[in-house]
């Protein structure tokens, strides 16, 4: 019991830290004086440090009932021998309050002593060009001993219910489900379940993101989990004692010397833990899901910045001049300087929302121009020959069905119909100066087009900031030349036309209405993005560690805990003459097996989310992601399987 409370005290001990650094976060000073902390960031901050309360609550009151359920036949000698059922219900409530005040003076400690540290990664993720300093918020401090206090109240209490419930005499319930057939039966539909789960996420994988197949497919993702979470239940719930049963009774080991008894030790050890070993499969594939997933996230945040922001500062034609003279104002060191002509005409355009073609404002950039641009931004595009066609969407790929779909040509004014293309995501000067979609054609076909609004785009490459102030960047908005290009659809594509105009008539853009922007800056919203995909980073990584060192500690705690009637067990076992090395092994295998389980159908369940990231996000290079994820958890779980295994044979070692 020794090794038992000190895995329960150390794992309540990190969930009450990170619950007080999160809260001593968030009003934290030194990041306070970062912008973006003080509009949005704080309350995501705020809801993180509410949900891994909630969290931390269900997590000390899950194994405040395993110690309780330890003590059973403590509390049922106690109450033979004439104590009443209130005083062992008190005995119950004290020793929870007792270890629930350790975890919390002990967890608000190490979180005082690690807040720097923890901020200054914070900082660091976030890329904040600001020292991080030592703060020590009495009110948070306050704050912490009473969510403490309250808590141990709350749990002291319902582990003394828990124990006074124990010594109530209530005659046992025979459930079907307890029948050696029927839990047969629902084991072997729980095998059908999962590996018809199995089976139905191999062609989701291959599934493409299409409208009119993307509704049937969610659904065929949602019937997925629903096979995996009931088929891993009846699995391990039926399947598996029926699996160590017929291996009882066909005598598949040898009966001679200490085997049977071994086998029958680990055959009711596992069967008695199937319900946590479940719990912990469900909440580890969860967990593992949940990081590939925001690390999937984290990366089409970034690949859609990196589509509206190719260069560190953009403009078109008319503003050029005053955009290259704050340059030299500024002294900003300027790398490269590229400039493109590009053509503006009308073509009819699939849409797959209204299944018709729809006239729509179409850039025009030569085969040759693109080649010019820093192969930075063309690599990102799929390599095209000076005969082919590229199709660059204004959408963000990662949420567009049908984005590679190119069965449906494309008709552009008195020019020929472009049939065969490639699709790509990446615009030559950033998304944000365009409006609509773009083509790289070949020059022959360039030539062919007349342009209604011709443009010339301009972008520079500078050597760090581009260290334009406040006031240079207002005097740039003050000068900018936008403008407004509108489509005027006619009886046919050839008789429609495009008009320029300063101004736009009415509040808001019509349907072939266009907005042309005359300057964009990439400063501002590459230090907008790196705070935020830090701060995320740091949030979910924080979370699913924290989650899966609980779920580990659960599952440390189910091995070391064993009853009187499994203490008896290897008594025995060292009576009738089993070594001291037999019964390591057996130990070993315990735990090999608690820990194997869960760690393999988590990882196979968890695979799905590759399949939901392909499906809804278009992203088909997630696999590497998730081989390196899935490798730090075994990692993980494989660490804390050998720390529980040397504390459970010494404790087994010691009282044996």
């Amino acid at each position: 019991m020794r090794d038992s409370y000190l895995i329960y005290i150390a794992s309540s001990v990190f969930a009450v830290a990170v619950l007080t650094l999160l809260a001593m976060l968030v009003d934290d000073p030194t990041l306070k004086s970062s912008h973006y902390w003080n509009v949005t960031l704080q309350q995501f901050m705020y809801v993180m440090a509410f949900v891994f309360a909630f969290f931390t609550f269900v997590y000390m009151t899950y194994v405040g009932g395993f110690f309780i359920q330890q003590q059973r036949l403590e509390f049922k000698t106690y109450f033979k021998l004439g104590m009443s059922k209130f005083a062992i219900a008190l005995i119950s409530f004290l020793e929870t309050i007792v270890v629930q005040l350790i975890a919390w003076v002990i967890g608000m400690l190490l979180a005082v002593i690690l807040q720097k540290f923890i901020g200054m990664l914070l900082v660091y993720l976030m890329r904040i060009d600001l020292t991080f300093r030592f703060y020590l918020s009495m009110d948070v401090i306050w704050i912490m001993l009473k969510t403490g206090f309250y808590s141990s109240i709350i749990l002291s209490l319902l582990n003394g219910f828990r124990a006074y419930l124990i010594l109530r005499e209530r005659k046992k319930k025979q459930h079907f489900y307890n029948n050696w057939f029927i839990r047969s039966l629902l084991g072997i539909f729980g095998v059908v379940l999962f590996l018809s789960g199995v089976a139905l996420t191999m062609p989701l994988l291959s599934m493409s993101s299409e409208i009119g197949r993307n509704d049937d497919s969610m659904i065929l993702t949602f019937i997925i989990g629903l096979l995996y979470v009931f088929g891993s239940y009846f699995v391990f719930r039926g399947f598996l004692p029926l699996v160590l049963e017929m291996l009882d009774r066909i005598k598949f080991f040898s009966y001679r010397g200490t085997n049977l008894f071994s086998f029958k030790y680990l055959h009711q050890r596992l069967v008695k833990n199937t319900s946590i070993i479940w719990f912990i499969t469900e909440l580890s594939a969860l967990a593992v899901a949940m990081l590939v997933f925001c690390y999937a996230g984290y990366q089409i945040v970034y690949q859609d910045y990196q589509i509206s922001y190719s260069f560190s500062l953009v403009s078109t034609k008319d503003q050029a001049g005053a955009v290259e003279q704050q340059l030299k104002d500024h002294g900003t060191k300027v790398k490269e300087r590229y400039h493109t002509p590009i053509k503006r005409t009308i073509a009819e355009i699939w849409d797959y929302s209204s299944k018709e073609y729809t006239p729509r404002l179409v850039s025009v950039m030569s085969y040759d121009n693109y080649l010019k641009l820093p192969q930075r931004i063309t690599k990102k595009n799929p390599s095209i020959k000076s005969g082919d066609f590229l199709e660059i969407k204004g959408e963000l790929s990662a949420l567009t069905p049908n984005y590679n779909n190119i069965e449906h040509p494309i008709s552009v004014k008195n020019a020929p119909k472009i049939t065969a293309r490639k699709v790509g995501s990446m615009f030559p000067y950033g998304s944000r100066m365009y409006s609509g979609l773009m083509l790289v054609v070949p020059n022959s076909y360039y030539r062919q087009i007349n342009s209604d609004a011709s443009e010339t785009f301009y972008g520079w490459d500078v050597k760090g900031a581009d260290k334009m102030s406040a006031t240079a960047i207002k005097r740039l908005k003050q000068k900018e030349h936008q403008y407004y290009l509108t489509v005027h659809v006619k009886s046919s594509l050839n008789k429609s036309y495009i008009t320029k105009s300063d101004k736009l008539d009415g509040k808001y853009l019509g349907t072939n209405q266009y907005i042309q922007s005359s300057f964009v800056r990439q400063e501002v919203t590459k230090n907008i993005v790196r705070q935020a995909t830090g701060f995320f980073l740091f949030l979910i990584t924080t979370f699913s560690i924290a989650l899966l060192i609980a779920l580990g500690s659960l599952l440390t705690l189910k091995v070391l805990l064993r009853d009187d009637y499994e203490w008896r067990q290897l008594k025995t076992l060292k009576r009738i003459g089993a070594s001291e090395n037999e019964i390591k092994v057996i130990i070993k295998k315990e735990t090999a097996l608690l820990f194997g389980m869960p760690m393999i159908f988590a990882l196979i369940q968890s695979f799905l989310v590759i399949g939901i990231l392909k499906l809804v996000f278009s992203t088909t290079n997630q696999f590497a992601s998730f081989v390196l994820i899935g490798l730090s958890y075994v990692l993980l779980y494989g660490l804390t399987g050998v720390l529980t295994y040397i504390l459970s044979w010494r404790g087994v070692k010691d009282k044996l």
